[in-house]
């Protein structure tokens, strides 16, 4: 056997391997975790912080690796062809597509990328210099080609720009949440406090808020009532209204009442009044993630949702906005759930005003909320009619009943869910 049959062994099986090395790096990556990269940026890794400048031109570097591969793959071929043809004539050929395929597919493409999926991070970090100085030596090859590139586009009048919005990036987020749930690798109850923290900013305060119906307040010249309703509340801020529930005239910290005490002892209500916290009023459009932001700035925890006029909507609190992120909080002087009894499989009881938001996270349904917050304003849209009592509707396979109403106000309603869709 020659000396040059054994130089050109070794060079295909150098080939060969630095295909491998490329197919590897392509699939890398695409798969590599570019949070995890970002952290060992951070900390200071060269490597990493290198791989940061590859990635951000993702498909440069990809288009880059495919060429090289290709290149690699062909003069390996026909290198192998040659010494083939050299020895067994025309049925080298033969020979060669068997032999360079299996070859090439097993432990050029197979193997290496299949260790790339497992490894992606590691992978990608040690081989990053070399990719580095490889993108930087075909870049002339690229150039030229994305010339091509760019011709055939406009030829063809294809959009090349991809935007990104903070919508698709939420989008992109949740299918990566779904994907890990399916997977079993995030429990259901955590992909939906991923899920409503995302949700925070698409939804309204006036989707989660307090209807004004059911705050709980004080009649400013109700002196005889003053004491007593502070004392029976279980809330520690409460408003105070003067003429009109609807006239917000400030709050009252119950912690900081026993402070207004009078030289005899005696709790001085005028001295309350006088130092009643100053409202805070805000637009019903306030987005939720930016109104726990002014939470957060402004250390307060209470603020009075208005409409476009200026008329009283409800109130918001940061325990609400909290509450849509963990779920319910219930502290020792809470009397009841948040409205929701189940009285026998599948058939709950449901007070009017409770949000459609909780009920849909209660009990893992989708009532739809665009046009309404409150089940009793979606059963009225619905319905486009105030409903009397006993009488029964079905909407998306979900029975209603109405229980109970004061005037036209739907304060009682049962619901009954499908079998189909039961829940555990």
């Amino acid at each position: 056997m020659s000396e040059d049959f054994l130089i050109s062994i070794l060079i295909v099986i150098s080939l060969l391997v630095l295909s491998g090395l490329l197919s590897g790096s392509e699939t890398s990556i695409t798969s590599v975790s570019k949070s995890k990269i970002h952290k060992l940026a951070i900390r200071g890794d060269k490597k990493a912080k290198l791989l940061l400048k590859l990635i951000e031109k993702k498909n440069d570097l990809i288009s880059s690796l495919l060429i090289g591969n290709n290149f690699v793959n062909i003069l390996a071929s026909v290198l192998a062809t040659a010494i083939l043809i050299k020895y067994y004539g025309d049925k080298g050929i033969v020979y060669s597509t068997i032999i360079m395929s299996l070859l090439i597919v097993i432990f050029s493409e197979v193997l290496p990328k299949n260790y790339a999926l497992l490894k992606p991070d590691r992978f990608a970090l040690a081989l990053t210099k070399y990719l580095y100085f490889f993108s930087k030596l075909i870049s002339p090859i690229m150039i030229f080609l994305k010339f091509i590139n760019w011709c055939f586009f406009k030829i063809m009048r294809i959009e090349t720009e991809n935007k990104i919005t903070s919508k698709s990036a939420r989008e992109d987020i949740r299918n990566i949440i779904d994907m890990h749930e399916d997977e079993g690798r995030l429990l259901k109850d955590e992909g939906d406090m991923l899920n409503a923290i995302l949700d925070l900013k698409e939804i309204t305060v006036e989707k989660i808020m307090t209807h004004r119906k059911n705050i709980y307040s004080i009649d400013m010249d109700n002196n005889q009532e003053f004491f007593s309703k502070i004392s029976q509340s279980s809330f520690s801020r409460i408003p105070v209204w003067k003429n009109n529930p609807n006239n917000i005239l400030g709050l009252i910290h119950a912690k900081n009442v026993l402070s207004n005490v009078n030289k005899d002892g005696q709790l001085d209500i005028f001295k309350i009044k006088e130092n009643l916290i100053k409202p805070w009023f805000i637009p019903e459009t306030t987005k939720a993630k930016d109104q726990l932001n002014e939470f957060i700035t402004r250390k307060e925890k209470l603020a009075f949702v208005v409409d476009e006029y200026g008329e009283l909507m409800g109130l918001i609190s940061m325990e609400d906005i909290i509450e849509e992120i963990v779920g319910n909080i219930f502290d020792e002087k809470d009397f009841s759930t948040i409205g929701i009894r189940k009285i026998d499989n599948n058939i709950y009881r449901i007070r009017g005003d409770v949000n459609i938001r909780d009920i849909n996270r209660e009990l893992d349904i989708q009532i739809p909320e665009q046009n309404s917050s409150t089940i009793a304003g979606y059963i009225i849209h619905r319905t486009e009619s105030f409903p009397d009592v006993g009488q029964i509707f079905s909407f998306d396979n979900i029975q209603y009943e109405i229980i109970n109403k004061n005037k036209n106000q739907i304060t009682q309603i049962k619901l009954t869910i499908p079998k189909n869709n039961s829940i555990h």
